[in-house]
């Protein structure tokens, strides 16, 4: 069993600021007995559009100093954090819209970046990643994915042929729409889901844990800073149907053998 943090807090265009509300929540998470924390994206260094105007406003030197803030708040609480932070890269001339994935002894063991970009990231914006990233943690595990790409099915249906547990989707205010996705991709691929937003823009549609028949089973207050806590366990005889019966029933519906003896030739 895993038990995640699905964080949501204000997102500021100062990166010190924002690094503090996010270790606030770690040592949270901690406390209560979570396994891993999940935050919204761009909550370390702010979003394009909204907290940052123009890339020479962003001072690079001042992130990365908070991005290892985070990373030894990791190490001193023991546990896992998956934060939103744009990335410069050396083989791409404009920066990434990543999530980076910390483990418990402040290690930066992977980098997700958002592969399918909006129209106005990737023609003003952002270069754009190129592969899914996953990580096991107590025999869990984790994909993720960040906000406009909860509108490609092929993406969580990917994740769910990689045998991920669960999909951790981090947002920016998003639409109320991105939730009832949410709620769908996690019913047609049997798996939880972990969605993050911020708190500036989650009036309609706060962050939420969702379990893999697609129903909320926890959400974060709305416009209100704070964590709600999920228990990721397949062996629960709760999750039976979804986890153990659906999913790998669908698996063999769609590579279509089952239907072959019984399918209409004409």
């Amino acid at each position: 069993m895993l038990r995640i943090a699905t964080a949501q807090l204000p997102i500021t265009s100062d990166p010190e600021t924002n690094a503090a509300a996010i270790c606030d929540l770690i040592r949270e998470a901690a406390a209560s007995g979570a396994d891993c924390i999940h935050f919204p994206e761009a909550a370390l260094s702010g979003y394009v559009k909204t907290q940052i105007k123009s890339w020479s406003d962003v001072d690079w030197k001042a992130l990365d100093a908070s991005l290892n803030e985070v990373r030894a708040c990791c190490a001193e609480t023991g546990i896992w954090a998956f934060v939103g932070c744009n990335h410069r890269h050396p083989e791409v001339t404009r920066p990434l819209n990543s999530l980076h994935i910390i483990d418990g002894h402040g290690h930066a063991v992977a980098r997700y970046d958002k592969q399918y970009c909006s129209n106005s990231e990737i023609t003003d914006w952002y270069a754009a990643g190129n592969k899914p990233i996953t990580v096991d943690i107590k025999g869990i595990r984790l994909g993720f994915l960040i906000c406009i790409e909860v509108q490609f099915p092929e993406l969580f249906m990917e994740y769910e042929r990689l045998g991920v547990d669960c999909l951790c989707l981090s947002s920016g205010p998003g639409l109320e729409m991105f939730r009832i996705q949410c709620q769908g991709h996690a019913a047609s691929n049997c798996f939880w889901l972990s969605y993050s937003v911020p708190e500036n823009g989650s009036e309609k549609q706060p962050s939420c844990f969702i379990g893999p028949d697609g129903e909320i089973l926890a959400s974060c207050g709305r416009a209100a800073s704070g964590l709600v806590l999920g228990e990721i366990d397949p062996t629960n005889l709760k999750w039976d149907i979804p986890v153990n019966k659906a999913r790998p029933w669908r698996c063999r519906a769609r590579i279509g053998e089952i239907y072959r003896e019984h399918r209409l030739k004409e």
